[in-house]
């Protein structure tokens, strides 16, 4: 006996219970039939095809891992190509030592929030991009920039005639007059 698994799609015109039906009846029933031994079935419901298969845009997802002697595998795949109820089927051998597959809805969840924690780091990344700081950040690149621009001030120009003398800016005895204040040691802030 090999282990296989094989995926088909089941036809788009029945709802979703009676292609759950068909599905086991088609698939399931007829594996037992050849005497195989069915170990795992998931049925994963609507899907859309990339492209159109038999005038079809959709069909139903089922998934079934089982072990059957590889000399009826010709004779399943002759019956499922004759069934109408399947659009597609793919079958293929499985290690024997491969893990136990899990249903679908399982590993949907799990990529989900596995989605859900990429989106939030990426948000993060994104705002420490943006110049998002904490109020520690901030207050320390406030004290550079102003002491850069003290040490500015305090350098005298070469000379007189090579730089043309600066105008201050209401800005910068604003700045000027806010640093006198911060520096009296007479208030108490």
């Amino acid at each position: 006996m090999q282990k296989y698994e094989v995926l088909a799609i089941i036809v788009n015109s029945l709802d979703e219970k009676k292609a759950l039906e068909q599905a086991k009846k088609s698939i399931s029933e007829h594996i037992s039939s050849l005497g195989g031994k069915i170990s795992f079935e998931d049925f994963w419901g609507m899907r859309g095809f990339a492209y159109i298969i038999k005038g079809q845009k959709w069909g139903y997802y089922f998934c079934a891992q089982f072990e059957l002697d590889p000399a009826l595998i010709s004779e399943l795949k002759n019956d499922w190509n004759i069934d109408k109820s399947l659009v597609r089927f793919l079958i293929e051998k499985v290690d024997p030592k491969a893990s136990a597959p899990r249903p679908y809805e399982e590993m949907k969840k799990e990529f989900e929030a596995l989605e859900k924690e990429r989106k939030i780091v990426e948000m993060n990344k994104s705002t420490k991009k943006k110049g998002t700081r904490s109020p520690e950040e901030r207050e320390s690149a406030r004290r550079e920039v102003a002491e850069k621009e003290k040490r500015a001030e305090t350098k005298a120009p070469v000379s007189a005639s090579s730089e043309p003398k600066k105008t201050a800016t209401p800005k910068d005895i604003v700045d000027k007059k806010l640093d006198e204040i911060l520096s009296d040691s007479s208030l108490d802030l």
